[in-house]
């Protein structure tokens, strides 16, 4: 059923049902595909994007209540994806880091969460796209109003 037109006017609107759709096959095609959670999989693609981090470096960086972080890493500590060391300059933190067992299912989740992207953006051209890309990420990184 399609929403009403007044609704299909409004731009965040649209864009929040193409993202609610994308999220759920994303972690859905994740789950089935990795065994990842979406949580998961950006854990382990921020300690890519960013080098070994304090877990609650890594939370603030996720936007993770640290008892959810401190979840999360145990879970990927346990499953042999993530591994924890002291930190040198601090022997009082941990840091976590990828295994080779995590950079795997990264690739792996990587996949699963382009072809799903593909698969969304299949309406557009690759310079619509690039353009879509562009203006979404300067919204993300200037923030909606309050």
């Amino acid at each position: 059923m399609e929403p009403p037109p007044t609704l299909l006017g409004i731009t965040t609107f649209v864009l929040h049902k193409v993202a609610v759709a994308s999220r759920r096959a994303v972690a859905r095609r994740l789950a089935e595909e990795t065994g990842l959670s979406l949580w998961r999989f950006a854990a382990l693609a921020a300690l890519a994007d960013h080098g070994p981090a304090a877990q609650r470096e890594l939370g603030d960086r996720l936007g993770l209540d640290p008892s959810d972080m401190a979840r999360l890493m145990d879970g990927l500590a346990e499953d042999g994806l993530a591994v924890r060391e002291r930190d040198p300059g601090d022997r009082r933190r941990y840091l976590a880091s990828l295994s080779d067992a995590g950079r795997v299912a990264l690739d792996r989740g990587r996949a699963v969460v382009a072809a799903v992207e593909e698969h969304t953006l299949a309406p557009l051209t690759a310079a619509e796209r690039a353009t879509l890309h562009d203006l979404a990420g300067r919204i993300l990184l200037t923030g909606p109003p309050g």
